[in-house]
């Protein structure tokens, strides 16, 4: 060639050169493209109809508020962050609903397709094309790349792991070891999946260096002495740590019971407990010891060879030290400390200390190494790692929850054991039912692999190494570690399949392909093939039908009745058909080896799997998606969720034109109506605990768990709908769970009170067999069960429980309740029951006839500041020797008045805890006080949430107490009264943190009750207090409009024992606070400050008389009244606030 045309051809364009090349589309490229197709229509289509499930909403919802700015805080609960970061993106892009928050998930499911292509090389061309058929069509893959989970991250992370490994073997391009660090950094910031992944990846490729260096000539022998004990050291270290870390709580407690009487010793060391401290230091010692015995003798015996002869090991070093970091819970776990303590300084220094060591080992490694390829593999796997975990650098603490709280956490969880799912949950539940395709291309693979040993070849010719991976072996080992794995380890949830199908799916592709190029396909071309294949499928019809016959509910030959004729005529004909079929494909096979015949058939049976395969995943993607008969699902959404939401919708757009409606849930729905509430304006999230409030919401959303706090409050009110929240597939094969066996057998010898010893493995397995055993001798079971696989139809399966099972019955589920109030039901004519006749409630007066008109006989205070005036009076108390007590509140001061209104006295002052500035006998509003039976005076100093207690005439004796809100005895959050009972306790009202607060008369705290709710006992908003005579406690529950009567059951124990309502306190202003006062003569008065009257009751709840309730400022109106106190001469004391006075009657009670 010219240099003319070499400098022509350089100067044209990549895609020049590209468009010229003859590009060539043959049936596998299209098969590919068609494929590709499929993929990217069955990922995107339809995204946003299904429900989000409890986990999704959860990922959805923290992911709107890092897009809307409000940043995000990792929590190892939701694992890594870059779904967050991903699924934030595509709310900017595309707005925040359902759809959004899966288009991530379900791209990189399409990318997962694409890159199955790029193992061709290893897979072959039928292997990667059905390994390709199986990722585009697996039920677990297509339905979780929907979903908006983790796993769909993963599987092309993990994809582009084995890539970049199978890689670097073949032409040790440092690329690869940074595609494998970026790979690793990806996963290691999405799932905790990420340590199993790399333990796999570095035990296999341990493994494959330890045989290497068994098998190869040493200098000197006793240099591969020293390596081989090095090595047994580390996996005795190893194996010691995982017994301690593990021992305790592997597979759901299976495991563990049936080998009991050997690992009795291991169980007992516990999970961080302190008596696994020396052997949790002793398996350390022994991993390093051997590790770093390894590392001299092969330092002495191949020096600079390891650097270039030996690529496992610098993939070992890649992922070795990039993991090594993350590993500081594991030494954390077995030292006893805890890594999930963030709020002690000590466990996390600790903790963080050994990630500082970890790290140094990690950089000295790599220095060795090889310092220029480490750094830059360290700088792309730690730069996206702080990257995310910190959420773009805004959060500081999110290195350090990544590096220890992910693996600490993933501890924690797998002893709780989420889910309880038995040891079988994957082998014998969800592969049988989903990835079954993949499942028998894995046992080909196994075959073929053994038959084949097709690693066992030379590397390639531009390989520098003397050996080649063992590609195929390498995923046969992923197989069966993920089965077992995934299947020991605590925690087996549904969605932790896709980690064991992905490297079926690859394996399983390969046999699969083994076996269909060794497929004679020119045989298909003879017209006598098609005929043995149109018969080979007949004769399978046929042999079905005879089988589900005898297998079926009406099996043949079991009477002569009509049925019954019907059903052996059935099966008589269907093996005469199966004979006549085998004859003739045995008279148009001749020639023909059965091998053959036997090949045909077998891609016969796959073709068959390979579509069943395609329905179940399409039934479970867009048919049963909502639905708890699918097994690949787990407290899973019903489609309740949404018809709730649409009515919702319908009501607020109907009545506030947008999504104005005043909603209010509780903690049981809260997720995922947490997100789908995301843009109502007047949302309120009550918990779990519900008050008086709801009444003013139209919508009331209340979780079954809560039905019976809300019903009485809500009942007589609004109209309920009733609908399934959430719900579980069936979950019947428990029943074959070695606690579950063992709980049967304690049962079963129950009534001979002898004691049991435990139960060994013959008898749990004979209790099983009588278990499985209906499978095989009932046919109404084996029906049954065929219809649940097939249709995931329950029908026939509860027939035979004798239970419903049909969705709107089905068990196990929550659900939930829609409320809505009668009045907006009205208006809406859908909604209301009958609307047409609706006409609004008579509100009557119950106190009406009972209210007499009196006016005051006496009359203090007035406006001002001087002695005797006053400010926005609260409360008032009668001191033993009749004085009169008043708490001025808005002139910060107590005064004290004879029996006739004369001024005696005044103390007090301003102060301002907050400003530093509250001196001892200063107040910042004080709202209540209390006489104790020797005449001090204890004052509820509202807004400097204390109390203080002074002498008859103010001496300033003692304060305790400060601003804080919870149950910490001493801390108040504007406490709004208090009273002293005959012993002398302080009973202090601590009004923001709804409850009472018990003291000695020095201030100790004894004990305290109330909390929020409406329920007998609980509080919302109390406010006034007093003691009667038999030292029974009355407390004005404001805003659950009642008046409460505690007494003391027990030393220091107090229970409610009395409730009646008070048709008042309706307002929740900050002025409605009423307070109440028992009298000696079995009479209680309370004040109602916005209604402008006084009621009085008997101290057991009947109405006696009242006064007021008119409005003004003569000696019978009120304008906003406050404290009442009960003089011993049957007079009453009423603060009128808003006058600023404090006025006397005499009512006749009857």
């Amino acid at each position: 060639m010219t240099e003319e045309a070499i400098s022509s051809n350089e100067d044209q364009s990549w895609l020049d050169r590209t468009l010229k090349r003859n590009l060539r589309i043959d049936l596998e490229v299209a098969l590919y493209i068609l494929l590709l197709c499929v993929a990217v229509f069955s990922r995107f289509y339809d995204l946003d109809t299904r429900v989000m499930s409890h986990d999704e909403s959860l990922h959805t919802q923290f992911s709107w508020y890092l897009a809307e700015g409000r940043g995000f805080s990792h929590d190892p609960l939701m694992h890594g962050t870059f779904q967050m970061h991903a699924v934030a993106l595509s709310y900017f892009l595309f707005g925040a609903s359902d759809a959004a928050a899966r288009i991530p998930a379900a791209l990189f499911g399409v990318i997962a397709v694409g890159l199955v292509l790029l193992f061709r090389k290893w897979l072959g061309r039928w292997g990667t094309l059905a390994a390709a058929a199986m990722m585009v069509f697996s039920p677990y893959m297509l339905y979780y790349d929907r979903y908006v989970r983790n796993e769909a991250f993963i599987v092309p992370m993990a994809l582009l792991m084995f890539y970049a490994v199978f890689r670097y073997f073949e032409k040790s391009e440092a690329k690869w070891l940074y595609l494998l660090a970026a790979s690793l950094a990806l996963h290691f910031t999405t799932k905790e999946t990420s340590f199993i992944y790399t333990a796999q990846l570095l035990v296999f490729l341990g493994g494959f260096f330890a045989m290497r260096m068994l098998r190869m000539p040493w200098k000197q022998s006793i240099q591969k002495i020293g390596f081989f004990a090095g090595l047994i050291t580390t996996a005795m270290g190893g194996g010691l740590a995982v017994g301690i870390l593990f021992g305790g709580w592997g597979s759901s407690g299976e495991i563990t019971n049936a080998l009991e009487p050997t690992i009795e010793g291991a169980v007992s060391m516990g999970v961080g407990a302190a008596s696994s401290f020396p052997l949790g230091a002793v398996s350390l010692v022994l991993a390093i010891f051997g590790l770093t015995l390894m590392a001299v003798t092969l330092v002495l015996a191949f020096g600079k060879r390891l650097r270039t002869d030996f690529p496992e090991l610098d993939l070992l070093v890649i992922v070795g030290t990039m993991t090594l970091p993350q590993l500081a819970a594991l030494p954390a776990n077995l030292l006893g400390w805890d890594p999930l303590d963030y709020t002690s300084s000590s466990p996390i220094s600790l903790t963080m200390i050994v990630v500082i060591i970890l790290f140094l080992v990690s950089a000295a490694i790599g220095a060795l190494w090889d310092w220029r390829k480490w750094l830059i593999a360290a700088g792309v796997f730690f730069g996206i790692f702080i990257v995310f975990y910190t959420t773009l650098f805004t959060n500081d603490d999110g290195l350090a929850s990544g590096l220890v709280g992910s693996l600490g956490y993933w501890f924690d969880q797998h002893g709780v054991e989420r889910g309880g799912q038995p040891w079988y949950y994957y082998l014998f539940i969800q592969i049988p039912i989903y990835e079954f395709l993949p499942a028998i291309g894995s046992i080909m693979a196994f075959v073929y692999w053994i038959r084949l040993r097709p690693d066992d070849q030379d590397p390639d010719p531009g390989s520098r190494f003397a050996v080649s991976f063992p590609v195929i072996g390498f995923l046969g080992f992923m197989t069966i570690t993920s089965l077992m794995l995934y299947s020991f380890f605590g925690e087996k949830m549904p969605w932790l399949t896709v980690h064991i199908a992905l490297p079926m799916i690859l394996f399983g592709g390969w046999g699969i392909g083994q076996f269909l190029e060794r497929f004679d396909w020119q045989n298909l071309k003879k017209q006598s093939s098609w005929l043995i294949l149109l018969l080979t499928f007949l004769l399978l019809l046929a042999l079905l039908s005879a089988m589900g016959g005898v297998l079926g509910e009406n099996p043949p030959f079991q009477g002569s009745q009509l049925d019954q004729l019907r059903a052996t005529s059935g099966f008589i004909t269907a093996i005469v058909f199966a004979i006549g079929a085998a004859i003739a494909i045995r008279q148009l096979s001749e020639g023909i080896s059965l091998r053959v015949i036997a090949s045909v058939g077998g891609v016969f049976l796959l073709g068959i799997l390979f579509i069943l395969t395609i329905r179940t995943g399409f039934r479970a993607a867009f048919v049963n998606y909502d639905d708890a008969t699918e097994y690949l699902v787990y407290a899973h959404s019903a489609t309740g969720v949404k018809t709730v939401m649409d009515q919702i919708e319908d009501l607020s757009m109907r009545t506030t034109d947008g999504l104005g409606i005043q909603v209010a849930f509780d903690d049981d729905v809260s997720w995922p109506l947490n997100w789908y509430l995301r843009d109502y304006t007047n949302q309120y999230f009550y918990g779990a605990n519900p008050t008086r409030e709801l009444l003013n919401y139209p919508v009331v959303l209340v979780g079954d768990n809560n039905w019976h706090l809300v019903e009485p409050l809500l009942a007589d009110r609004f109209y309920s709908f009733e609908y399934i929240r959430m719900w579980w597939p069936n979950q019947d094969y428990w029943n074959l769970k070695w606690s579950a066996i063992d709980a049967e057998r304690s049962r079963d010898q129950m009534p001979d009170n002898a004691p049991l010893l435990p139960m060994g493995t013959v008898e749990y397995l004979s209790r099983v067999w009588g278990h499985i055993k209906p499978f095989f001798t009932d046919s109404a079971l084996r029906s049954a069960v065929w219809k649940i696989w097939l249709d995931r139809d329950f029908t026939e399966y509860g027939t035979w429980k004798g239970q419903d099972m049909s969705l709107a019955r089905w068990t196990p589920s929550d659900r939930m309740r829609l409320y809505i109030r009668k009045d907006i039901a009205a208006q809406v004519w859908d909604y209301g029951v009958t609307p047409a006749s609706f006409t609004p409630p008579t509100i009557e007066d119950p106190y009406a006839d009972a209210i007499v008109e009196l006016g005051a006989d006496l009359i203090i205070g007035g406006e001002g500041l001087s002695p005797g005036e006053m400010f926005h009076p609260r409360d008032m108390a009668i001191g033993p020797d009749g004085t009169l007590y008043v708490a001025d509140t808005l002139n910060h001061r107590i005064q004290r008045f004879n029996s006739d209104g004369e001024v005696l006295t005044t103390w007090g002052g301003f102060g301002d805890s907050q400003a530093g500035g509250a001196e001892e006998g200063t107040f910042n509003e004080p709202w209540g006080l209390g006489v104790a039976p020797n005449g001090n005076i204890y004052v509820a100093d509202t807004w400097n949430h204390r109390i203080q207690w002074f002498s008859p005439d103010g001496a300033f004796l003692g304060m305790f107490g400060q601003e804080g809100l919870g149950d910490d005895p001493y801390s108040f959050w504007g406490p709004r009264d208090v009273a002293v009972d005959s012993q002398g306790r302080v009973f202090v009202v601590d009004t923001g943190n709804k409850r009472v607060k018990v003291f000695n008369s020095e201030g100790t705290f004894i004990t305290q009750f109330g909390g929020p709710g409406y329920l007998p006992g609980l509080l919302d908003e109390p406010v006034g207090i007093s003691i009667g005579s038999d030292d029974r406690i009355f407390i004005a529950d404001t805003w659950n409009q009642r008046i409460q009567v505690f007494s003391e059951v027990s030393p220091e124990s107090f229970d409610a024992v009395q409730e009646w309502s008070v048709d008042a306190w309706y307002g929740q202003s900050l002025d409605n606070k009423p307070y109440l006062d028992a009298g000696s003569a079995n009479i209680l008065c309370t004040t109602d400050p916005e209604g402008f009257r006084v009621l009085c009751f008997t101290q057991d709840g009947e109405f006696l008389l009242g006064w007021g309730g008119v409005f003004g400022q003569d000696d019978y109106q009120f304008s906003l009244i406050s404290g009442i106190a009960l003089g011993p001469d049957g007079k009453v004391w009423v603060v009128d606030s808003n006058n600023h006075r404090a006025m006397r009657f005499a009512p006749a009670f009857p």
